[in-house]
């Protein structure tokens, strides 16, 4: 028997997003799978599941260990007409099993992203908005004229209950902008949200086709907006990672499915951008994409191995790459992966200690882990395991 660590898989129920009759993805992920993984093979083993909770499809772990976190993604939260939702769970290690604690509206729609700031006394949410406009009807000049209206893309901040639950809502920050997809970009969509160790605050905007750089302020419980960093039109920054003890910040971008690495200049609070690379394999044959009809592979996710050289990204065409970071924070290619499956590749996640990369299959509900070489970062798949539509996952350790 190797060493055992625990993965908490969330994944979506039904999701709405270009059409109202019937879902995109037909979901049956209804609470979170707890699996239990051997360190030294890398094999999963499902241990406990959780249900009655609506589509929990980003998670973060506290850093105690105790408590997870999961934003419910959607645009009518327990029937309300709220928008989206977030949900705090214990996590008992003797049983292996999840317990919610408390739930709220997330004060947005479409929840798709919570992390924690590195205390654990603050949830950070990304509301990208609902997709959908509604009609609300104003008399002007003697006229009766339709107002169309949507909701806002927008990061709101929790605080976090002495027992882990989710307290008040201290911030909500209202993001602007426009984007090339007449629906998926008619507003803001912040597709996530990170915070470092400084309170350091990168929101990518897909909908804006820009990144917002800002400062947590604990005192008055607010994000101090710093500067915006415009991208091309069209680029949709979708999800962002800090390459620890150094000034880098990676953006994996949607729509035209380049990863890149900035400079965050701390003391101007500004982004400069050292590397843009396409994730697309070339000589891959790419059918059109059924879901969406595009013949360019969308980014999804960007990792970096702790040894800060390796990063991983993954995309619609159903490839996971490795690139490397050099010192001067500039990416290059090594290695790309082609998952032969019918699914489309959601989050992705290392375990502490990068031995091990796993990236979830929504469309055919696996996850798939991979051992990563230590050496240059080529990656080699070991096993797989059964899941109901899964999207994000985060590992949990026996010792904080």
């Amino acid at each position: 028997m190797g060493e055992k660590i625990y993965a908490c898989f969330g994944g979506f129920s039904d999701q709405y997003w270009t059409k109202l009759s019937a879902p995109d993805i037909k979901g049956y992920c209804d609470g979170l799978t707890v699996c239990e993984m051997d360190m030294e093979t890398g094999t999963m083993e499902v241990v406990s599941q959780s249900h009655g909770v609506d589509s929990p499809s980003t998670l973060v772990v506290s850093p105690d260990q105790k408590y997870i976190y999961a934003g419910n993604e959607g645009h009518d939260y327990k029937g309300r007409g709220m928008g989206g939702g977030v949900t705090s769970f214990r996590f008992d290690m003797e049983t292996k099993t999840v317990e919610v604690i408390n739930e709220s509206y997330a004060f947005g729609g479409s929840t798709c992203y919570v992390t924690l700031d590195r205390t654990g006394k603050y949830l950070f949410v990304a509301n990208g908005g609902s997709k959908f406009y509604v009609t609300r009807v104003e008399e002007k000049d003697g006229e009766f004229v339709p107002v169309v209206l949507r909701d806002e893309g927008c990061v709101c901040v929790f605080r976090i209950r002495e027992d882990g639950g989710i307290g008040k809502l201290v911030e909500r920050v209202v993001l602007t902008g426009t984007g090339i997809d007449p629906v998926e970009h008619a507003s803001a969509h912040p597709h996530s949200v990170l915070v470092d160790e400084e309170d350091y605050v990168i929101i990518p905007n897909k909908g804006g086709d820009d990144i917002y750089v800002g400062k947590f302020n604990r005192e008055m419980e607010k994000i101090e907006i710093l500067s915006i960093f415009k991208t091309e039109f069209g680029s949709s920054p979708r999800h962002a990672a800090f390459v620890k003890g150094t000034p880098y910040v990676l953006v994996q971008n949607e729509y035209d499915g380049h990863v890149n690495s900035y400079f965050l200049d701390k003391e101007k609070g500004e982004l400069r951008r050292i590397s843009r690379l396409d994730t697309i394999i070339e000589d891959l044959p790419l059918p059109e994409n059924q879901l969406f009809g595009k013949k360019h592979p969308w980014g999804i996710d960007v990792q970096v191995h702790p040894n800060g050289r390796f990063v991983f990204t993954n995309n619609t065409q159903v490839s996971v790459d490795t690139f490397e970071l050099n010192e001067k924070g500039e990416l290059s290619l090594k290695f790309q992966y082609y998952l032969d499956v019918p699914s489309m590749t959601r989050g992705m996640q290392m375990d502490r200690e990068g031995r091990f990369l796993v990236v979830t299959g929504v469309m055919n509900e696996r996850a798939y882990i991979f051992s990563i070489d230590q050496e240059d970062g080529h990656l080699t798949p070991v096993s797989e395991v059964e899941l109901p539509t899964p999207t994000a996952l985060r590992f949990l350790y026996p010792e904080p």
